[in-house]
């Protein structure tokens, strides 16, 4: 089946959301790097979740508090700042 999974990534503001497809299953892992490389286009608490399209259920899901995502923010600001600088 086409597009059999449904990723869900979002925080509070609307214009930020994200929703991928997929036709392989996507577990726990998988929904980490999709989350962690958006990270940078997120501002507050995110929340994740993938649904199967067929059983209509939820299979994962993922949440980040404000302040984890303002720390991993940072941290990739600082890292990415100091490159080429000498």
């Amino acid at each position: 089946m086409n597009n059999r999974f449904r990723i869900e990534i979002y925080d509070d503001v609307k214009s930020n959301d994200i929703t991928l497809f997929s036709q392989n299953r996507v577990d726990r892992d998988l929904l980490n790097e999709h989350v962690f490389s958006n990270i940078r286009n997120f501002s507050s608490t995110v929340r994740a979740y993938v649904f199967d399209n067929v059983t209509k259920k939820k299979v994962a899901a993922m949440f980040l508090p404000m302040e984890t995502v303002q720390l991993i923010k940072s941290k990739t600001n600082s890292a990415s700042k100091g490159v080429g600088l000498t």
